[in-house]
């Protein structure tokens, strides 16, 4: 790929707490448009990984470039208006506001707009993953898919170069996890915002990704496309715990 189309770009991401090594010289790309996954067993490294990227740990040694400037240890406020936005494995909206006034918050501190096309902006992001007409309901009253898809309108609604998912399908039915998929594929192509999503359903990531990284006791074992990731022997040890035959 061309580099000039590298989103986001992790050069040789450590992290320690205490004695244990949770993220050991972590290398990996983003393009523009791109939907890459991130996985491994559990205790890889992965939200680690996102909360070293969003700020909320400064990593002990490397650097994160957001379309190629250094934002490392940048406080996080300031890397959403950037363009970075996250969802998380336990679904974080405003329980006492209005699914509008989640999008618009998001809208508001966002990149770019601020507040001047903030309530558009809001509308178009609750529009596209399909909450337009529950834009009044207080979200306490929503169901959890709802949520998770308000999540996500919250992210498109900052206006992000890269959304961060953390397991966004956790806790949601099969039919309520192809209504996500098909979100998740409409904001990349009308939004052309690339992706990074950490899923333990291997099987969506692999036949839903553009590429595959994968993380083991912090190190990167592999990165490539999804078929090639099915068949790394390193890959298969990682997750079935014995050398590939």
């Amino acid at each position: 790929m061309d580099a000039n189309s590298v989103v986001i770009r992790l050069e040789r991401i450590c992290k320690r707490f205490g004695g244990l090594q949770v993220l050991s010289d972590v290398d990996l790309e983003v393009h523009e448009g791109e939907i890459v996954g991130l996985i491994g067993p559990n205790g890889a490294g992965k939200s680690t990984l996102f909360n070293v990227m969003t700020s909320l740990y400064r990593p002990d040694r490397g650097g994160i470039y957001l379309l190629g400037k250094n934002i490392t240890g940048l406080p996080p406020h300031k890397i959403c208006r950037m363009g970075i936005a996250r969802t998380f494995q336990l679904v974080r909206t405003f329980l006492k506001m209005s699914v509008l006034e989640n999008a618009l918050t998001a809208a508001v501190y966002g990149q770019q707009h601020g507040r001047k096309n903030a309530l558009q902006t809001a509308m178009e992001a609750l529009e596209l993953v399909g909450l337009y007409e529950k834009k009044d309901m207080m979200t306490v009253h929503i169901t959890l898919s709802d949520r998770r898809l308000l999540e996500l309108a919250m992210s498109l609604a900052s206006m992000p170069a890269i959304t961060l998912l953390d397991e966004p399908m956790a806790g949601l039915n099969p039919s309520e996890t192809q209504n996500l998929l098909r979100v998740i594929q409409r904001g990349r192509n009308e939004r052309n915002t690339a992706v990074l999503w950490i899923e333990h359903k291997v099987n969506a990531v692999l036949d839903f990704c553009d590429r595959v990284a994968v993380l083991d006791y912090g190190l990167k074992i592999a990165d490539g496309k999804p078929d090639e990731i099915a068949n790394d022997p390193k890959v298969i040890e990682a997750y079935l715990g014995e050398p590939h035959a």
